[in-house]
């Protein structure tokens, strides 16, 4: 997940923009690039939001190795149980501190906040690159999950002042930051045939190391306000917690059940697909390193605009819609990971001969390359859409405490997934871990048309 991967807030308020002229002639492409600008210059017209996101995004340009992780562990000599049960720690560890970051969020400097969570995930990447020992690489994961403490007031100091009516395409900006990470890629997929997978991996998250703890000296030097919140300490600090964190609950289960259920579910069903899929195409498919490179890589090329697209899309069209139209997908990406061994293939074997010759481009034509692409790519559409469903339907009071309470869910639903990857990939098969996905994502998409996206009661005061 992005640093923004698991936060947003507030529903938007009415689209202020001008109503179109009668009779004017202007033509509608042309209208709708000028109020796609306007909407730019909105978002962008705040300089807490430039520093913000411009941090942001080289959080993101590495953030994309995490796909690898797995992969890594296995190279390093982890077993499927140890994977699954080091995962599951780790996420119960993010579960806790996002408890707890929710009434941090609302209480501590957020500004502040802001740049905490920028300095513990350089030192997550930097533990991460120096050493391959077991203790070493288990707490920069816990370093990763205790981060979440910081990261509910990072994001609600930045996202309380969105321009509203642009919350989709504001959000989107952040995930277009994910698009660096074709850099990193690429500078990976040199170092591979250079040093091997793990060198390459680990000079790369050194490498992220050092620029996010720069990247945090900035936010330190160039953010403003985000203040300590003013509260009242009539009762004591433990009670005050409780209190509070319990009306956020209430209140999150009041306004938004059907986004509750949504985040439970996905969370469980990307757990397990992210513990399998690159394990499963490297050590049961035989697709190598490299190819696998290009799989993550070439999603990243055709992301920028569709993510802009879908972000002005959920503004002006509505959640719904826009959330069946990505999340249809997933359990193809599922389907076609299980029929990959009987039909390796998408075309005509005749077809690719002549592209055996260009070093990995005939991976493109293969069934496991069009099953990760797709995933790849719904994945941060999906991203977009989660996060604007979670911004339209927030309360404009506490905010961080009702964005804990609501990721908290999700957090504790998938918790388990790892473990149970682990297990089924030991004990059974990875088919039926791949079954499992395609279950919980049928029922997704059956609560995706069942239950309201949008909550009016958000934007009240």
């Amino acid at each position: 997940m992005t640093e923004l991967a698991q936060e947003t807030i507030q529903k938007p308020i009415k689209n202020d923009s001008k109503a179109p002229i009668p009779g004017e002639s202007i033509p509608e492409r042309e209208k709708e690039d000028a109020s796609f600008r306007e909407a730019l210059r909105d978002i962008f017209g705040w300089k807490n939001y430039r520093i913000y996101v411009g941090t942001a995004w080289v959080f993101n340009a590495f953030f994309v190795m995490q796909v690898y992780l797995n992969l890594y562990l296995r190279y390093i000599g982890w077993d499927y149980m140890t994977i699954g049960i080091v995962s599951s720690i780790a996420i119960l560890a993010i579960t806790v501190t996002r408890f707890l970051s929710g009434y941090v969020g609302d209480t501590m400097d957020r500004r502040m906040l802001s740049v905490m969570a920028m300095v513990m995930m350089g030192i997550h990447y930097v533990m991460m690159g120096i050493s391959t020992e077991f203790f070493m690489v288990f707490g920069a994961l816990l370093v990763f999950s205790m981060q979440d403490i910081a990261r509910g007031g990072s994001s609600a100091y930045i996202m309380e002042n969105i321009p509203k009516n642009h919350g989709g395409l504001a959000i989107s900006m952040f995930k277009v930051g994910s698009a660096l990470g074709i850099v990193t890629l690429l500078v990976f997929g040199m170092l591979i045939p250079i040093i091997g997978f793990v060198d390459g991996f680990r000079l790369i998250y050194i490498t992220g190391g050092v620029l996010l703890l720069l990247c945090s000296c900035i936010r330190a030097k160039y953010l403003e306000g985000g203040e300590k919140p003013k509260i009242s300490h009539k009762m004591s600090i433990l009670r005050d917690f409780v209190s509070e964190n319990k009306r956020a609950a209430v209140l999150a289960m009041k306004v938004m059940p059907g986004v509750l259920i949504i985040m439970a579910l996905d969370a469980t069903s990307d757990n397990l697909f992210r513990f399998a899929a690159l394990i499963y195409t490297n050590e049961f498919l035989g697709v190598s390193v490299d190819s696998i490179n290009l799989m993550v890589l070439l999603p990243l090329f055709v992301s920028i605009p569709l993510l802009l697209k879908i972000g002005r899309f959920t503004d002006k069209e509505g959640i719904k819609k826009a959330a069946m139209r990505v999340y249809v997908i997933m359990p193809i990406c599922a389907m076609l990971l299980i029929i990959a061994p009987v039909i390796p293939i998408w075309i005509p074997f005749f077809s690719i001969s002549s592209l055996n010759l260009i070093f990995g481009l005939e991976v493109i034509f293969t069934t496991p390359f069009l099953a990760l692409t797709l995933k790849s790519l719904n994945d941060i559409l999906w991203g977009v859409i989660i996060f604007a469903i979670i911004q339209k339907n927030l309360p404009k009071e506490d905010t961080a405490k009702t964005l804990g309470v609501v990721t908290i869910v999700g957090y504790l639903a998938s918790a388990i997934a790892p473990s149970i990857g682990g297990f089924l990939f030991t004990y059974f098969s990875p088919i039926m871990l791949f079954l499992v996905v395609i279950g919980l994502n049928l029922i997704i998409i059956a609560v995706i048309c069942k239950v309201p996206l949008e909550n009016n009661q958000s934007t009240n005061d």
